[in-house]
């Protein structure tokens, strides 16, 4: 049977809390944490296997399109592996559980993620997730590190790749390292220089080679005289055959997009990098929406999408090195955040000034008991007024950290709480994506009559 290579063995531990994901470019990815389980229980868990099982379907509904490059390219057969059953243990561990960096890129969520973090609990959390890593470590064939943060400040990552002695014959196994290059010099090298017996990956991300760009999106003082300094010494490395592998990346966004043929055209003839890999921005909720917007770039409705579609055109994105993750698609990104705000102005202040809005409110579920979706000022007007009159059946929302809301369990349509066989009618109470929303919610089996909070209000169910 054939399967995605990365839903079958790419397992990576991705935070402080030892939490465990099939390769990271699935929605709703958790398939258990290590602070709970070992690794083992983990990867052969009930989600664990819904996930692979899916993907021998090849069913990638569950895949998130703007990471995974192998679906908006359309070349999913490249990374589609023949295998006749579940094995025992993954092939790939990839150990980004140390949250912690020494830039704060405006692309990324891990600056947020060190601010709100407990430095204490954390320690003590990474002791564990490195125990638990040790039993495991043996069988593994390939090991990366560290997608989720800096590589050479993760020290117990680096401990862990320092003593890696696995099991299979060295010429089977390989290592990936990812770092954003600043610290990888001859100093830094030697303490995992034992990697470079087995076939060795190295994945650098830099923002530009253009200065002030570089340091803006990489929230960084440091020159980038010092990166190229690096890249050097790691191009002297892949010439020595040390390193097997050189990947150099970027982030393609708002800030660098025009900059993008120049720096493609250095990273293969300067830096002798084997592949380019141009990511599409993704706004993951980390900055204020109306930043994120404009980071973004692919929208079709930013002011200088036109400008970025003729850059992309350059003909160096034709070199066979040189890969745009995105596909040539535009992202989902909507209209301006200021028009979206607007449109909840509107519906809030409408609710505000209704004086027969609790009569409304009763009367267009037509009596029968409704599902409300998304815990805004809007959502929770109306929860309160049906609970009152027993005409609330659950309450959805995705995002939201609270478990209940007027003692209301509050539901993730992506788990199985709720009965989802039953015909709901469903109230969005959001202003914004109702479309997406709507998608998602029957892609999750809701079935009923799905409408906006506009559109409850004025119409009824």
């Amino acid at each position: 049977m054939k399967i995605c290579g990365r839903a079958l063995n790419r397992v990576q531990i991705y935070n402080e809390n030892g939490d465990v994901r099939l390769c990271g470019w699935i929605h709703n990815d958790k398939i258990g944490s290590l602070l709970q389980d070992d690794l083992y229980t983990i990867y052969h868990s009930k989600r664990a296997t819904d996930i692979i099982n899916k993907h021998f379907d090849q069913d990638y509904s569950e895949c998130n399109i703007d990471a995974c490059g192998y679906l908006s390219m359309n070349a999913m057969n490249d990374i589609l592996i023949d295998v006749s059953k579940i094995p025992k243990y993954p092939n790939e561990l990839h150990l980004g559980f140390e949250r912690v960096c020494n830039y704060a890129c405006t692309s990324c969520g891990v600056p947020q993620s060190m601010e709100m973090g407990n430095k204490k609990k954390n320690e003590y959390n990474y002791k564990i997730i490195e125990g638990k890593l040790r039993s495991i470590l043996p069988h593994i064939k390939t090991i990366g590190a560290n997608g989720c943060g800096e590589l050479f400040v993760s020290k117990h990552t680096l401990k862990l790749l320092a003593e890696w002695h696995p099991l299979a014959p060295k010429e089977d196994c390989h290592v990936i390292l990812e770092t954003n290059g600043s610290l990888f010099d001859e100093i830094h090298w030697k303490q995992i220089e034992n990697l470079g017996q087995y076939d060795l990956s190295v994945h650098v991300t830099i923002m530009s080679f253009d200065e002030s760009t570089y340091q803006i999106l990489s929230g960084t003082t440091l020159p980038i005289g010092q990166i190229e300094r690096n890249l050097y010494f790691i191009k002297q490395l892949r010439e020595q055959g040390i390193i097997n592998y050189l990947e150099l990346a970027t982030v393609v966004q708002e800030r660098n997009f025009r900059t993008m043929p120049e720096f493609s055209k250095r990273c293969i003839e300067e830096f002798g990098a084997d592949y380019v890999r141009l990511r599409p921005y993704e706004c993951y909720g980390c900055k204020p929406l109306e930043i994120e917007w404009f980071t973004d770039v692919r929208g079709k409705y930013h002011p200088y999408h036109e400008e970025y579609l003729e850059v992309m055109k350059n003909p160096i994105f034709h070199h066979p090195r040189i890969h745009d993750l995105s596909g040539g698609m535009p992202s989902k990104t909507g209209e301006l955040p200021q028009k979206r705000f607007m449109n909840k102005i509107n519906i809030v202040g409408n609710m505000l000034l209704d004086d027969n809005l609790e009569k409304k409110c009763v009367e267009n579920t037509n009596g029968r008991p409704i599902i409300v979706y998304g815990l805004s000022y809007s959502g929770k007007k109306v929860i309160k007024i049906l609970h009152k009159y027993n005409l609330i059946a659950g309450i959805l929302d995705r995002w939201s950290k609270v478990k209940f809301y007027d003692n209301i369990p509050v539901v993730n349509p992506e788990c199985d709480a709720m009965d989802k066989n039953k015909s709901y009618n469903i109230c969005i109470a959001l202003s914004d994506d109702v479309e997406e929303i709507k998608k998602f919610l029957h892609h999750h089996a809701y079935t009923g009559n799905i409408i906006s909070i506009r559109d409850f209000l004025d119409k009824g169910m």
